[in-house]
């Protein structure tokens, strides 16, 4: 990976990781991700708060979890405890599918519509809020 293909900063704010270019890992153990509208994350997160504004790629973990109307989550495996999903805000579950067997490796709460659009993916929207504070 070169400089040019990763721009993550950390702001002032001890724990505070702000992903605005492209970035390909993973974070863990974080207490706040912020993920803007021009970032790209692709890998695993383990964080405290996460808000995505850009799009994500990967398997989160999360207490806190917004989707921000801009914002993109194409995820295999997903834990949170409170969920915000702004009007136009995606999660996209991506499905591992082999000849032997399909995975479905989480499964998410019921008040979100699930729309079957292919063999590959659901993509799941809310028009409900769960909100959480955050110092975003």
């Amino acid at each position: 990976m070169t400089n040019d293909d990763m721009l993550a900063t950390s702001s002032q704010i001890p724990g505070l990781i702000v992903i605005s270019g492209i970035f390909n890992g993973d974070i863990r153990n974080g207490i706040d991700v912020y993920v803007t509208s021009s970032g790209c994350f692709k890998g695993n997160i383990m964080t405290k708060n996460l808000v995505i504004a850009g799009k994500v790629t990967g398997d989160v973990q999360v207490e806190n979890l917004k989707i921000c109307a801009s914002g993109r989550l194409y995820f295999g495996k997903i834990h949170y405890d409170d969920l915000n999903i702004e009007e136009g805000g995606l999660l996209i579950k991506n499905r591992i599918t082999t000849t032997l067997q399909k995975l479905y490796p989480s499964e998410l709460n019921s008040n979100i519509a699930i729309i079957d659009e292919s063999e590959k993916q659901e993509i799941m929207t809310s028009n409900e809020s769960v909100h959480f504070n955050s110092s975003f």
